[in-house]
């Protein structure tokens, strides 16, 4: 070796030692999703097992460490998927066993919670795709998994999240529940799946509800599963999410039963209006969809009380001034007209009477404390109108 290749090589060294250092500052080494989901733990231990509990109530810090931690452990899922790709266990089998070491951590470490509020998961195997419910504390959330055929538009042969429980993040909601449920395929096979959140407050008695269908398609350009179905609603005190049994003493009971099983969809939630008389909503429907195709279909509504739904609809749209749909559930230009003009934007009952007047008549009337509101609707042609109002 001469003298004049030792300073070569001493150069060469050291800038071989300031690039690593360099790719090490600006690239740093990858974090453990395992670590940092402990950390969360960890962080929101210190937190009540319920939101609504005192002496804290609801925290919007306690909701976005709930946030982070869901986010981190969908991270390590993906790890975990990725980790042995031609592996000889099932993908779901992988998943499974990286979210059981999950909810090892959050035992030991929220160990003075009530079990149930500890970190807990669900998976859903829908083939090529992974379907994933978590929960802690009173919030629920869900992940969609799959592998992508082009990411982007490459050839792909990893696991990458693919969609999560975004749209219903339950704003305004300090409990929210999700169920999921495998759906019916269409001819392409595309996975789909349906998402049933139940969300409450604090404090009242009022409880929502919202489904959300949605598809994956590995070959879709987005890359991310899609929503098919949209609905949300209320449930009344006496409902038990997801069977509605009508009973001859309730005149308001809920319509229909939820069905997930087949090509056939069915939906049945209530909605809140203005012939409401308490703190539980009157009117309730039920809506069929048709799976058995690519494309996702609407079939029919049916409702607990048809006759009631034309001043119910009236009435909102009156409110709003929209002629033209307040004209759509009356039978004449000159009725809805009268209730576009005399309907007060807080028009609502203290009592409903119905009084049946003949075959396909009857006048309700919407009771208040200083006003009365009387409705006369009939059926025709297999559909219930408004054809007279007036109020007192």
């Amino acid at each position: 070796m001469t003298f004049r290749s030792i300073p070569l090589i001493a150069l060469s060294s050291v800038l071989f030692a300031l690039s690593s250092a360099s790719r090490s500052y600006c690239t740093p080494p990858p974090t453990d999703p395992d670590q940092d989901f402990k950390l969360l733990l960890q962080k929101i231990a210190a937190e009540p097992p319920d939101p609504c509990d005192p002496p804290n109530g609801p925290d919007d810090k306690a909701s976005e460490i709930e946030f982070h931690l869901f986010e981190r452990a969908a991270s390590f899922v993906v790890q975990e998927l990725n980790a042995d790709p031609g592996g000889a266990r099932p993908p779901h089998h992988r998943a499974t066993g990286a979210l059981k070491k999950l909810e090892r951590l959050s035992a030991e470490i929220d160990s003075a919670w009530p079990e149930e509020n500890r970190f807990h998961f669900q998976v859903l195997d829908l083939t090529p795709a992974l379907v994933v419910k978590m929960t802690i504390r009173t919030h629920d959330s869900f992940f969609v998994f799959g592998i992508p055929e082009e990411s982007p538009g490459k050839p792909n042969r990893l696991w990458q999240e693919v969609g999560s429980d975004g749209d219903f993040a339950g704003e305004g909601w300090f409990g929210n529940q999700l169920d999921l449920y495998p759906l019916h395929r269409g001819p392409s096979g595309n996975a789909r799946f349906l998402v049933v959140f139940n969300n409450s407050g604090c404090a009242g008695n009022a409880i929502g509800i919202a489904y959300e269908a949605r598809e994956w398609d590995p070959k879709s350009g987005s890359g991310y599963s899609g929503a098919i179905i949209k609905q949300e609603g209320s449930l009344g005190l006496s409902t038990t999410p997801g069977v509605h049994a009508p009973t001859p003493k309730d005149p308001f009971a809920p319509i229909g039963e939820l069905k997930t099983e087949g090509p056939l969809l069915t939906l049945p939630y209530c909605w809140f209006s203005a012939i409401d008389t308490w703190d539980n909503p009157s009117m309730c429907a039920v809506d069929t969809y048709d799976l058995s195709g690519d494309n996702v279909r609407f079939r029919s509504r049916a409702y607990n009380r048809p006759d009631l739904v034309p001043i119910a609809k009236a009435i909102e749209y009156a409110q709003q001034r929209d002629f033209p749909a307040v004209l759509a559930y009356c039978a004449s230009g000159g009725v809805a007209r009268r209730l576009v003009r005399d309907i007060p934007p807080d028009a609502h009952a203290d009592d409903l009477r119905v009084t049946r007047t003949a075959n396909g008549m009857e006048r309700i009337e919407l009771v208040g404390l200083s006003t009365t509101y009387r409705f006369d609707v009939e059926k025709r042609a297999g559909r219930w109108l408004v054809v007279a109002f007036s109020e007192e």
